[in-house]
């Protein structure tokens, strides 16, 4: 086999709360802050509205956790307390527990971090039956797919996508999952994708005397699930 085996690392976990109802894929947005044209004014702690430099391409709905990054790598977190309509140019947000610099910058949807694993299971449940003709032997065929996903990992409280997941579980709200593998060669720019509408069902936290906080999540794929494969390069 001429091939390499592929390495996991490098794979991505993405997530969005979706609006009561709607299972249509999030828009792709990355937000930025801008203080009414003050540099450097933070947003301060407190504070219960972002303003954005760029309207929205897309609805953000109430709950969701937002990761913002300043030019300096510092992490800041914000929930949404109000749905942010297409053409929002401003986040109405719970109030903030730090400040956040002015440029701060935020993707949609957010990434899952510090996970050790991202498995999707695939079942089908098989519906038989016997005929006079069959000689006895079962027949069939496959009535109910299922796919999962189990993302174990380490818990970080400046982790939106953690943050969202524990919201949608503990209000029955729905989410849009996204998992990108790496590439598998250079001449691809992702690896296989699988995205789907999906609910949270589990979301343990483990505090051991000795080790590492963990939390972990386990995800049901709900409706059709997209696998697309790898993107290649132009």
């Amino acid at each position: 086999m001429s091939q390499a085996i592929q390495k996991s690392q490098n794979t991505k976990l993405l997530l969005a709360l979706l609006p009561l109802g709607v299972r249509v894929q999030p828009v792709t947005q990355t937000l930025t802050i801008d203080t009414t044209g003050s540099t450097n004014t933070p947003v301060a702690k407190g504070a219960v509205a972002i303003p954005l430099t760029v309207a929205l391409t897309g609805l953000i709905p109430q709950g969701q956790w937002l990761l913002f990054t300043d030019s300096t790598g510092i992490e800041r977190v914000a929930q949404l307390s109000a749905d942010a309509p297409v053409g929002a140019t401003s986040l109405a947000v719970n109030a903030l527990p730090e400040a956040i610099a002015d440029g701060a910058t935020a993707p949609f949807p957010v990434a899952i971090q510090a996970r050790t694993g991202a498995s999707v299971s695939r079942s089908a449940n098989l519906q038989t039956t016997v005929t006079f003709d069959s000689g006895a032997e079962r027949d069939g065929t496959t009535i109910v797919r299922e796919r999962n996903l189990s993302a174990a990992g380490n818990y970080l409280y400046y982790d939106a996508g953690l943050r969202t997941a524990e919201y949608a579980f503990e209000n029955d709200q729905e989410v849009w999952v996204t998992r990108i593998l790496p590439p598998p060669s250079n001449a691809y720019t992702t690896g296989k994708i699988t995205q789907v509408p999906a609910a949270v069902t589990s979301i343990p936290d483990e505090t051991p005397a000795s080790g590492f906080i963990t939390q972990n999540l386990e995800i049901a794929f709900l409706g059709y699930c997209n696998e697309s494969a790898p993107t290649p390069t132009t």
